[in-house]
């Protein structure tokens, strides 16, 4: 399989920026989605919410960074731009030779 280009985003979040811990949450929970319980009327109800990460492939190399195809760095701008000055990050052009990872992104 031959290499392949992909883009690698690393993010850093401003705390003292965010107006609220509220607010912090509302950007990891977008990023990441969530899972929540509800118990009403003695029946448990789950509920799981798809992030960014859910609906894109990637692969998370380490804390703030991961790698995702191409096609979805419009998509990922768009999430991290619309945070303003609260997170930074930036989007790296990498050359992907792993089939196995060139595999995962295309999915």
């Amino acid at each position: 399989m031959k290499p392949e280009e992909a883009a690698l985003l690393t993010y850093d979040t401003n705390s003292s920026e965010f107006d609220s811990v509220y607010e912090r949450n509302k950007f990891y929970r977008g990023l990441f989605g969530y899972k929540q319980t509800v118990t009403k009327n003695g029946k448990e109800y789950n509920y799981e919410k798809d992030g960014l990460m859910d609906e894109i492939s990637c692969i998370r190399i380490d804390d703030s960074v991961f790698i995702f195809g191409k096609k979805n760095q419009e998509k990922v701008e768009e999430y991290f731009s619309s945070w303003g000055e609260k997170v930074t990050h930036r989007i790296f052009t990498v050359i992907v030779e792993d089939p196995e990872l060139i595999e995962k992104l295309k999915n």
